[in-house]
């Protein structure tokens, strides 16, 4: 394992934060252009991420992981849902916090760090299984992800809320990929470029939100800290000791545990943001868990791998 390279996929996202942070503490950065950046990226850059990263290769070799890592992913989803709703049962917060805190608990941040994070612990060929398992992370962040943040706002939600330009990317995606079809050149390139972008730019909008916070609050409460260990530590530990009599294959196991031990999801922001709710709680669950799993991440790879 490559300690090194997991530490710098790390920091550098970093260093973007802290740009974001400085950005908008000098005034080059005010509540309006954040918001603007966030629309931008929710609406525009995350769908062309999505519809680019599905652009994978449909040969029968693929095909023989794929049925085995979406199931994979399907019940990990499945199951953090359900874990999330017993632990914020008892966790003391209003219920625009309790949607936060669900979806920081489901969604760990599997495109902006898994991929990176993933090729520097397991090397390239772990990078189609981290892409099947974005297929469920790219479905459900824009349906039930939306679900969570969204539909306790006190506004009536417009009934087709879930029909945003990430659910039809992702639909649209999905599809492309089981019928084997490659977009050409130059549409493939442009979505891939404009995707690109969401990694430094999300990372910026994170850092921006960060600045409405008084250095001490930074980090979080207590309930922040809870949320965390469970994204870093107690979900991918009991997915190891659940997946491992049963997984023979031993890059699918890991590639599977260390994306769900990745952090919260920047999505977490920038859906925050979008819909109007806590998203300064959001900044604090993504700006604590990634700070901890400089340390989390290479200790869980190197205790279970």
């Amino acid at each position: 394992m490559d300690f090194f390279s997991v530490l710098t996929s790390i920091l550098l996202l970093f260093l973007i934060i802290g740009l974001g942070f400085g950005l908008r503490k000098h005034g080059f950065l005010d509540g309006n252009r954040v918001h603007g950046i966030s629309h931008v990226l929710v609406n525009i850059a995350l769908p062309a991420l999505t519809i680019s990263s599905m652009q994978v290769p449909h040969t029968e070799q693929t095909m023989g992981i794929v049925d085995s890592t979406l199931f994979l992913a399907f019940v990990y989803y499945g199951a953090a849902l359900l874990l999330s709703m017993a632990v914020c049962h008892f966790l003391p917060a209003t219920k625009n916090e309790k949607g936060v805190f669900q979806f920081m608990l489901v969604f760990p941040n599997v495109g902006f760090m898994g991929i990176p994070v993933s090729a520097a612990i397991f090397g390239p060929g772990s990078l189609f299984y981290v892409i099947l398992f974005n297929l469920p992370f790219n479905l459900l962040v824009f349906t039930m992800g939306i679900w969570l943040i969204a539909h306790e706002r006190k506004e009536k939600p417009d009934p087709f809320f879930l029909l945003t330009p990430g659910f039809v990317a992702s639909i649209i995606g999905l599809v492309l990929f089981l019928i084997g079809y490659h977009l050409p050149f130059p549409l493939d390139s442009a979505l891939d470029w404009i995707g690109k972008t969401t990694t430094p730019l999300a990372m910026l909008v994170v850092g921006a939100l960060l600045t409405t916070l008084p250095t001490s609050r930074l980090a979080g409460d207590w309930r922040v800290l809870v949320i965390a260990a469970f994204r870093l530590i107690i979900l991918p530990v009991l997915t190891f000791i659940i997946l491992a009599p049963f997984v023979h294959d031993r890059l699918l196991l890991g590639t599977t545990v260390i994306l769900i031990a990745m952090p919260v999801a920047a999505n977490t922001v920038l859906l925050s943001e979008e819909y109007k709710v806590d998203a300064t709680l959001a900044s604090q669950g993504v700006f604590l868990s990634t700070v901890l799993s400089i340390a989390t991440i290479p200790l869980l790879a190197s205790l279970l791998f």
